[in-house]
């Protein structure tokens, strides 16, 4: 058996019939790669995209209706792709100057044809670190208008209960997603805080891939 690969390539559509040509690594590769780091196919294909929080006080969010998540993701229905979560990276500077219990969890919802707005965020391009190329709409610690009360599908960071004496003042904190969770047209999805802290620093990226739906 002859089995024809195309080298970096990823197709623009599934393929779902024939006798495709199996998409292959930068170097030919197949199936399991242990050559390249996991995700720097992906990222030469120009699929991966990021959105992040700079120095953030987030704002309570438990999947309320229009509400402020610290990052929001909406996939608009004609976007022809899927959101696939790759990781969530949480910087803690400080966590305030007040008592709190800081837990964080991802909140999704289908809108049924309704579009999320808001002050936009660009996506990065994480190969070409260009604001330009992703199908997704981001917020950051804004009010996602029109977005629909969502569910929480999965805990994520938790900091715990940090008291105004003892702020855990310094730490990186990593979901590594790899996939779990979904985004597909005409989906929201939104990382929020369980609690508003008092005059806490946070920095906070979402990292995903855009991949035919």
């Amino acid at each position: 058996m002859l089995i024809q690969g195309a080298a970096g390539n990823l197709s623009s559509s599934r393929q779902v019939s024939g006798n495709p040509t199996i998409p292959a690594g930068s170097f030919g590769e197949l199936f399991v790669s242990e050559l390249n780091p996991v995700y720097y196919s992906l990222l030469k294909a120009n699929r991966v995209f990021s959105i992040a929080a700079l120095g953030a006080n987030p704002t309570a969010f438990t999947g309320a209706v229009a509400g402020t998540p610290l990052i929001g993701l909406y996939n608009p229905a004609a976007s022809g792709v899927d959101l696939v979560l790759l990781q969530l990276r949480l910087g803690v500077r400080t966590t305030g100057t007040a008592a709190a219990t800081l837990d964080f969890g991802f909140y999704g919802v289908n809108q049924g044809g309704v579009a999320v707005s808001g002050t936009q965020t660009q996506a990065r391009n994480m190969y070409s670190q260009a604001n330009t190329g992703s199908a997704a709409y981001g917020m950051i610690n804004t009010a996602n208008t029109a977005a629909l009360a969502s569910t929480l599908i999965a805990p994520s960071v938790s900091l715990g209960a940090a008291s105004a004496t003892a702020a855990l003042n310094a730490g990186l904190f990593v979901d590594d997603l790899k996939g779990a969770l979904v985004v597909s047209p005409g989906s929201y999805l939104a990382f929020g805080a369980s609690a508003t802290p008092t005059a806490a620093s946070l920095d906070a990226s979402l990292i995903w891939a855009e991949l035919p739906a």
